[in-house]
């Protein structure tokens, strides 16, 4: 037992020793740790964040979404008097050496067309701006997509060599033969970015001497495969007002922006792709971003072709383009051209102008019953419905129309449709109940005398079939969740409850956005540019819209219908 407990004495001993010894070593190595993983723990950190910052899907959604004003483009006179100042930049030539060495831009480094680009993507600096030239403005437009992909703050320069540069005034004087090359600095490109760019490049030699080389396509060959009705998607990357004007037939609208990307929903992966915009220089952007999310894309030579790149180009070339039917011209003009005053008249102002005697027509939407019962003086009922597009030919061209129906949100309906047909209408803040009816004074505009319309006018008869179809449909929704072409708030949040399989749309200003929206919602702001922020709204699936009090919504829903949109607003907004 004396020896048992002495045993246990001594080991007793030897465990507080061990432990004591084991505290110090842990003290002093958490501490020494400490010290030398702050740089590591920094290091796994700035791994763990490069790897999410290098998601490829993540840098090319976020190269449309982030896109600046000048869409990574610099004109090329601008361009010349950066050189003139000595700016602090990076000039890139990439056009064969030949080329670059018969004279290029003081200062310029060659990095021809192809794998070169990825060797030297290390070597370009990360922390200066960096400006891309090639030919015609294509392959830089390609180039300088992947660059930034790398990290690098990247533009084209507009027109590239022969339609750009060489023609500015005064660019002899900053023309040299001088052969320039990069610093002896590197710069960290993550892994997997460098192997997707290496690809890329590399893959030029596989489209060598095809009908898609440089990932291209020359006018003549996409004329080809259309006239030989080819199996192929074409996107027109162009403004929707200007694809409306004129594009080449079969060509799908997804115009160049922010929402590019999202644009893309319906494009198929197992086709190939012809994007083409104006000279091929933003046409050259998408192609790149498409090719590294898994698009078989090229891009059209030239473009549709611009004055600034004549000879190049679709409709430099001579070859036919088609406008768009006049519904859908119509619709985008409506957004395009869109006033100050939204299509909107405010209550107390719609008012005064009845008190102050104006030519003017003015419609009350509501049903007769209601009309009988009391409406502004001089107002001419045609109710909500069919009968809209039925006396469309006698509703005045020539005069200004203002039009309210109970709340406003039927009435913005309304407007849309019959700006279409080329009556110039306006609809009244928040109809009759929640705007007119309040306005001090209103009783004396208000009359129960029956006014009707005297007159014929003209209206395009794709049109007045297109509105024909619009006001009949209203009897196939009558009385479900979407009468009216709307759908109710406790309707709506039950969607949301439910997780139903639709597509939430926001037309509110971003700022008002960021601040508080619905759940799920897509920002598209209701504006002139409305139209082109549709590319990422699909088509198959049921699409539900909202703004501020549902006016605006009314108009975008009817538009959006129009062109084939499943659409209906939110009531209230």
């Amino acid at each position: 037992m004396k020896y048992s407990r002495k045993l246990l004495l001594i080991v007793m001993v030897l465990i507080m020793m061990l432990t004591i010894t084991s505290c110090k070593k842990t003290e002093t190595t958490v501490e020494d740790k400490t010290m030398d993983l702050t740089e590591e723990t920094n290091t796994e950190d700035k791994v763990a964040d490069k790897d999410e910052e290098v998601s490829i899907e993540s840098l090319v959604g976020s190269y449309f979404a982030d896109k600046p004003d000048h869409s990574y483009l610099i004109a090329q006179d601008e361009m010349v008097q950066r050189v003139v100042d000595e700016s602090d930049m990076v000039v890139l030539d990439i056009r064969q050496a030949k080329d670059y060495d018969a004279g290029h831009l003081k200062g310029a480094i060659n990095v021809p067309w192809g794998p070169a680009i990825a060797e030297n993507l290390n070597k370009i600096p990360q922390d200066k701006e960096v400006f891309i030239y090639c030919y015609s403005g294509q392959t830089a437009g390609q180039a300088v997509a992947t660059l930034n992909f790398a990290g690098i703050n990247a533009r084209s320069v507009k027109y590239g060599w022969n339609f750009g540069l060489s023609k500015v005034d005064g660019v002899d004087a900053v023309t040299e033969t001088t052969v320039n090359e990069l610093g002896s600095d590197t710069f960290e490109v993550a892994e997997n970015v460098q192997k997707v760019l290496t690809e890329y490049y590399v893959g030029l030699a596989d489209v060598k001497g095809t009908t898609y080389g440089n990932y291209k396509i020359s006018e003549d060959n996409l004329k080809i495969m259309i006239e030989e009705d080819k199996d192929f998607y074409l996107i027109s990357a162009r403004k929707a007002e200007d694809f409306a004007k004129a594009h080449i037939a079969g060509a799908n609208n997804i115009p160049y922006g922010k929402g590019f990307i999202e644009g893309l929903y319906n494009v198929p992966k197992d086709k190939k792709v012809v994007v083409y915009c104006y000279s091929g220089q933003t046409a050259g952007q998408a192609v790149a971003a498409m090719k590294l999310i898994g698009y078989d894309a090229v891009s059209l030579n030239g473009g549709m072709g611009t004055p600034g790149n004549d000879p190049l180009g679709w409709a430099n070339k001579g070859y036919t383009v088609v406008s768009s039917s006049s519904v859908y011209n119509g619709v985008v003009d409506y957004f395009a051209n869109k006033p100050d005053h939204s299509y909107l008249m405010a209550q107390d102002e719609m008012a005064q102008r009845v008190v102050d005697g104006d030519d003017m027509v003015v419609l009350d939407i509501r049903q007769a019953k209601d009309y009988d019962a009391g409406h502004l003086k001089g107002a001419v009922n045609i109710p909500w419905g069919p009968a809209i597009a039925e006396n469309l030919d006698k509703i005045p061209q020539d005069k200004e129309v203002f039009i309210y129906c109970y709340s406003g949100q039927t009435a913005g309906q309304a407007v849309m449709t019959l700006n279409l047909a080329g009556i110039n209408a306006r609809s009244v803040k928040y109809g009759w109940n929640f705007g007119l009816s309040k306005v001090d004074g209103i009783d004396a505009v208000t009359e129960t005398v029956a006014n009707t319309l005297e007159g014929s006018y003209t209206i395009d008869a794709e049109i007045q079939t297109a509105l024909n179809e619009y006001y009949a449909g209203l009897a196939d929704v009558k009385g479900t969740t979407y009468g009216n072409y709307k759908i109710s708030e406790d309707s709506l949040s039950t969607m949301i409850d439910m997780e139903e399989d639709f597509y939430l749309l926001s037309a509110r200003r971003g700022e008002d956005f960021e601040k508080g929206h619905i759940v799920g919602a897509n920002n598209v702001p209701y504006g002139k540019d409305f139209i082109n922020g549709l590319g990422s709204t699909p088509k198959d699936k049921k699409v539900v819209v909202y703004c501020y009090s549902g006016q605006t919504s009314g108009q975008a829903v009817a538009a959006m219908k129009l062109i084939g949109y499943d659409a209906v607003s939110l009531n209230g907004g």
